[in-house]
């Protein structure tokens, strides 16, 4: 069945509303014999007579009547559907699902969603803190919209964009005193602190230390960079981690950078590869990403 299209349905409505075939075309920028010609064609579609003509005015007739009624009803849910769009596309209205690892959460995430939140007050922002196992797969069912942390490589169905590069620092006790340069020969007589061997940061260090001809060996092996963190600040040895974990400074730990050779790592934001991002989680993700990169060493 053909089918009205917008340009026709626009016509009939201005000639509706005008009374006047020159009126209306003026009204929606087309000429008097161009909108004559639209309302022609319309009535051949519907095989219906929608106007009566007078020298002195056009006036409806009941089918147009009626197909004013339907047809009225059918531009406003239009405009709505519209209005409703150009709110996406210019962040005045959206939905955002983050899903980020404890620490990301508890330390970067929470001042860059609120000066974002700031900036687009009626967005609405939603964060789950987890796993990167379990943020992997929220993403890819579609429960989160972005997802941020180090994820292995070749991640099927995902795709990726990096959001930082930075090295890997050695934290210690406020107060200790540190041999510079700090080489990993000096980290390797230290009781260190690592991440567990199902942390993709354990990776990069486990590298670097190979490539120095030394062996890993740590004191301590944990799940979570808080926990570390807090082993550094009860004195119980040094920590390898990424240079974002700097916002943890000022609670009793110092970071220092480690003199080659470098440990770098990528924190990334992954999506669904076979979704667009919405608006709004490209807006975040240039927002988060100028965000992380003040905390690069």
């Amino acid at each position: 069945m053909m089918r009205p299209n917008l340009r026709q349905i626009e016509a009939f409505l201005a000639v509706a509303e005008a009374g006047n075939f020159s009126r209306a075309a003026a009204q929606i920028g087309m000429t008097q014999p161009g909108i004559s010609q639209t309302i022609r064609e319309l009535e051949g579609l519907l095989n219906l007579r929608l106007f009566d003509r007078t020298t002195r005015r056009v006036m409806l007739t009941a089918a147009g009547e009626a197909f004013r009624l339907g047809a009225g009803k059918s531009m406003e849910v239009l405009d709505i559907a519209v209005a409703e769009a150009k709110d996406q596309s210019t962040l005045r209205k959206g939905f955002l699902r983050l899903a980020a690892p404890p620490f990301l959460a508890a330390t970067v995430l929470p001042r860059a969603l609120a000066e974002f939140q700031n900036q687009h007050p009626d967005l609405t922002l939603e964060m789950t803190d987890t796993t990167t196992a379990q943020i992997m797969e929220r993403v890819a069912n579609g429960q989160a919209d972005l997802g941020l942390g180090t994820f292995p490589p070749g991640k099927q169905g995902l795709g990726s964009r990096v959001v930082l590069r930075d090295e890997m620092m050695c934290f210690a006790k406020t107060g200790s005193v540190m041999p510079e340069p700090l080489g990993l020969a000096a980290l390797h007589s230290a009781p260190l602190i690592v991440m567990s061997a199902s942390s993709a940061l354990r990776l990069p260090v486990a590298l670097g230390f190979e490539s120095a001809g030394l062996h890993l060996a740590p004191a301590f092996e944990v799940e979570q960079i808080a926990t570390a963190l807090a082993l550094v600040e009860a004195g119980l040895g040094l920590a390898i981690l990424p240079g974002y974990a700097r916002a943890w400074q000022g609670r009793g730990v110092v970071a220092h950078p480690i003199a080659g050779p470098l440990m770098r790592r990528e924190v990334q934001l992954i999506f669904a590869a076979d979704r667009s991002l919405s608006p709004a989680a490209t807006a975040f993700a240039t927002h988060l990403t100028q965000s992380l990169r003040k905390l690069a060493p």
